[in-house]
């Protein structure tokens, strides 16, 4: 009778034993589940308005950016084609290059934030805290006076084309394609020096491991 009992208890403690370990499993893949669906969702809420799908992931001021860049390069856009303003080929191809880039962008970073977060829910192991940078972090941008920053001079801007001040006029027309030059070669250093820096820091996190070992 009492080897009956235990075998009765040994079969029982192996059931709820099996129970506790499905679970788990169960859990994580319902979290994969949901992050597919949900980054599927940013995706087309990107691809339909540039900012939304951010926006839905609850990077707010990523998303107004996106959408408030586009704004300003339409109104840009409305400006030069409402006065009657000389022609400034390098200006304007920049200006018509800024919608589509803007917009495939807005695809590629709203699927990269999707990524993120799915590795941190799910809890991919190999993936450290070390390793996801504050460039890679998409909520790193949600912080920092560059979003006020942005408002405050694209604010501006777009009160001085609906506004047509002859100063604004001059400047477009005598030095609007060395403006375009200079933007173009800061944005180069830019890019240049993030990614230098992107790059050291991952051989410094290399040297660290191998120290380690």
């Amino acid at each position: 009778m009492h080897s009956v009992r235990r075998t009765g208890r040994s079969k029982e403690s192996v059931k709820n034993d099996r129970g506790l370990r499905e679970k788990p499993v169960a859990a994580v893949r319902a979290r994969r589940l949901f992050s597919r669906k949900r980054k599927f969702t940013a995706g087309l809420l990107a691809a339909i308005c540039p900012g939304l799908g951010h926006i839905y992931l609850g990077l707010y001021r990523k998303g107004i950016a996106f959408m408030f860049t586009l704004l300003l390069d339409a109104s840009a856009l409305l400006y030069f084609s409402s006065i009657g303003i000389q022609i400034n080929v390098p200006l304007l191809i920049l200006l018509g290059l800024v919608i589509p880039v803007t917009y495939f962008y807005n695809v590629y970073d709203v699927l990269q934030a999707a990524d993120f977060m799915i590795l941190r829910r799910v809890g991919t192991s190999g993936q450290d805290d070390e390793e996801m940078t504050a460039f890679r972090h998409p909520f790193s941008v949600e912080r920092g006076p560059f979003f006020g920053i942005m408002l405050i001079v694209g604010g501006s801007l777009m009160f001085a084309f609906y506004q047509k001040p002859r100063w604004l006029q001059f400047y477009i027309e005598q030095y609007g394609a060395i403006t375009v030059a200079i933007l173009l070669i800061a944005t180069g250093l830019w890019a240049g020096g993030r990614e230098g820096w992107i790059l050291w820091k991952q051989r410094r996190i290399e040297k660290s491991r191998e120290g380690d070992r």
